[in-house]
């Protein structure tokens, strides 16, 4: 079975369905690649529905809640989200919900269901972005049922909302580094975990995420105009996608060029010793495959203590990058690139307390764009205002008295 979408003009932007299935190929053309998108889901969980006999008269009974949540994950989660998510809601599907809904057909789960299991882990002490999670689950699965036409609506729809219980996600900026705290970070990392310096001097200079920073490879490095490019991730011995899917450029300082020549250097004289006929093309690795990421958190919290630092997260030295930026004064859409977030709105929620201070001095040049006009001196009959007049009224005009200034 197949099911594809790509344009059949390239860059015409008008996307074709491609269908190969049990021998037969068909195609038709949707339009724009969302909407492509969404008809290929819904013509994939047809097909694989008759697969498994799922497809069944109305005469017969749908397949249950368990046997269904199965069929979400493999034919739609796993090929279409990161596989940290994909590992996240099978945990919650088994843990949490299967032993409640499991047994119960698709058609049999109410709104009132759903709201029950919720409340029943929110009654247990869960939190509500972790309450949030199951309903996530609960509604993926029910609503592929729904796009393959199997119930007439999604149950778990709208019910957080009427139970007010909302994933909470306004992030918070964690502990950031100052920039003596960085610089004797870095002192420290070189003295005892050299190797790894370079690692952590990219990290302090371009706020990439750890996953991001372990799947560098050789090719991603623009030594002509100083950028890298972010292709991709690495967690748990797999490589996905970036976290928002998209390709971005972060510039490098002229210290980590430097760092990366010569740690670039250093690698290829290791092929050369070890009989190689190229460098490793990751960047960071060990043996030829990328760190695994609780190595590297462990010589961070290493150095931590070398360095006679407070614990923090790794994912700090990200706040690091973005807080000691936006103190220097940098525009927060130059923040927002660097750091690839999907829209300046989360770059605003996290940082926006760091912003209005910097530019502070910018209001006081409206004074020299439009100057105030000047109010004359009261007159003997008129009592000035004293400065704890001030905390009772704005402005004291006398009548005749304003002046305006001389062209």
């Amino acid at each position: 079975m197949g099911v594809t979408v790509r344009e059949k003009v390239k860059g015409s932007g008008e996307y074709w369905i491609f269908v190969n299935h049990q021998g037969k190929r068909s195609s038709r053309k949707v339009g724009p690649r969302d909407k492509a998108e969404e008809a290929a889901t819904i013509i994939r969980a047809k097909l694989v529905l008759n697969e498994h006999n799922l497809d069944a008269p109305k005469d017969e009974p749908l397949p249950t809640f368990a046997d269904y949540s199965q069929l979400w994950l493999a034919d739609y989660v796993k090929n279409f989200c990161r596989q940290s998510t994909y590992e996240r809601y099978s945990q919650v599907l088994k843990n949490k919900v299967v032993p409640r809904l499991g047994k119960m057909r698709l058609d049999q789960i109410k709104k009132r269901h759903v709201r029950d299991v919720l409340m029943f882990y929110f009654r247990q002490g869960l939190s509500k972005s972790s309450v949030s999670i199951i309903k996530d689950a609960i509604s993926g699965v029910m609503g592929y049922a729904e796009e393959a036409e199997l119930i007439s609506g999604n149950p778990a729809k709208g019910v957080t909302k009427r139970m007010n219980i909302h994933r909470q996600k306004k992030a918070t900026v964690g502990q950031a580094f100052t920039p003596e705290e960085t610089q004797v970070f870095l002192g420290k990392c070189l003295e005892y975990y050299p190797n790894h310096y370079p690692l952590f001097l990219v990290a302090f200079r371009t706020g990439m995420r750890l996953g991001e920073l372990l799947a560098l490879q050789w090719g991603d490095v623009d030594w002509h105009n100083c950028l890298l490019v972010v292709r991709r991730s690495y967690k748990n011995g797999r490589t996905s996608g970036t976290k928002t899917g998209r390709e971005r450029r972060v510039d490098m300082s002229a210290q980590v060029v430097e760092a990366l020549r010569e740690l670039n250097a250093r690698r290829k004289r290791e092929a050369m010793q070890a009989g190689l006929g190229e460098v490793v093309p990751w960047i960071f690795h060990r043996d030829g495959m990328p760190i695994a990421q609780n190595s590297i958190r462990h010589y961070y919290k290493r150095t931590l203590r070398k360095a006679g630092l407070p614990d923090r997260r790794f994912h700090d030295i990200r706040h690091s990058f973005a807080t000691q930026l936006l103190t220097l004064g940098q525009p927060v859409t130059y923040v927002k690139e660097q750091l690839g977030h999907s829209s300046i709105k989360i770059t605003v929620d996290i940082y926006g307390h760091l912003i209005p201070g910097s530019n502070r001095d910018a209001v006081n040049q409206l004074d020299t764009l439009a100057p105030a006009t000047h109010l004359s001196a009261p007159s003997h009959k008129e009592k000035a205002a004293t400065p704890e007049d001030c905390g009772q009224i704005l402005f004291m005009v006398p009548k005749g008295r304003l002046e305006l200034p001389h062209p």
